[in-house]
């Protein structure tokens, strides 16, 4: 099969999963993943026959992205602030709105000889992405699942940075030091809102990433109740948060041991980021 012809099968194959911007991006990455043609290399060959064993493997992907798999797990890569993260089904797709969280803190901390720690970490994008994009003295990132953590270590071997892992439940142990920063993306969906995420999400993305049991605002107070053990005095928390919870987040530091409490909005407007600084 001829590449150009490769491409109208792709589109009749995909239309249906997915919007007509969304469908040629998936396209642009099958093509790059499998036959290593980027976007100008596409179109100046067009009548390239194309690797059989290349359009087999190619096909099965087709077949998971018909039944709603994620594209980042099927080629086991999500591109984070232009880095190549290695993904799976035991990890969340990192979002754009996390990339904001991790400009957010490198914009704000810049002094180098500060302790920095993720909390939740997942594929290890939010110290992997803080290692590449600022400079710090210490970073470290815990996570309740071993599945996880072996996602992360592979990134931070992949992408050849300084951060430090360990498992740590969060709500039930405490890390043995202190930070200048600490950092979080933790779970906040709503369970209600679960049923009526899309079937790609619900399906292949681990919930116990994506909401807390319950309660969504767990994480926060958890870290808050125990800020004397995870910050320095004048430490900082930096935290992702669902859209519609800010004032209640705001809310939780409602006493004297923190100031410059601050809600941030996210490129879209929306309530999305709170930072707070720790001052007992």
């Amino acid at each position: 099969m001829k590449l150009g012809e490769l491409l109208e099968k792709l589109r009749t194959e995909l239309q249906h999963i997915t919007d007509s911007r969304e469908l040629e991006a998936h396209i642009r990455i099958l093509i790059q993943h499998f036959f290593g043609l980027n976007r100008a290399e596409v179109q100046l060959n067009k009548d390239k026959e194309l690797n059989e064993d290349k359009l087999q493997q190619l096909q099965q992907a087709v077949n998971e992205l018909q039944a709603h798999r994620p594209l980042d797990y099927i080629i086991g890569e999500s591109v984070f602030l232009g880095y190549p993260f290695y993904v799976n089904e035991s990890v969340l797709i990192p979002r754009p709105e996390t990339e904001e969280l991790v400009m957010l803190v490198a914009e704000h901390e810049t002094e180098s000889d500060i302790a920095v720690l993720d909390i939740g970490t997942g594929s290890g994008c939010i110290p992997i992405g803080l290692a590449l994009e600022g400079d710090y003295r210490e970073i470290e990132a815990c996570e309740v699942s071993e599945a996880a953590l072996e996602v992360a270590q592979i990134n931070v071997k992949k992408l050849n940075v300084k951060v430090k892992l360990f498992q740590l439940d969060i709500l039930q142990e405490l890390p043995s030091r202190k930070y200048d920063v600490v950092v979080s993306n933790p779970p906040y969906v709503f369970q209600e809102e679960l049923r009526g995420l899309e079937q790609h999400v619900k399906e292949y993305e681990p919930i116990i990433a994506l909401a807390p049991n319950g309660e969504p605002l767990l994480f926060y107070k958890r870290m808050i109740a125990i800020a004397e053990q995870l910050l320095n005095t004048g430490g900082r928390f930096y935290w992702e948060i669902h859209e519609e919870m800010g004032e209640e987040v705001c809310a939780l530091f409602d006493n004297q041991a923190f100031k410059g409490v601050r809600l941030l909005q996210d490129m879209y407007g929306r309530d999305r980021f709170v930072t707070a600084i720790y001052t007992a």
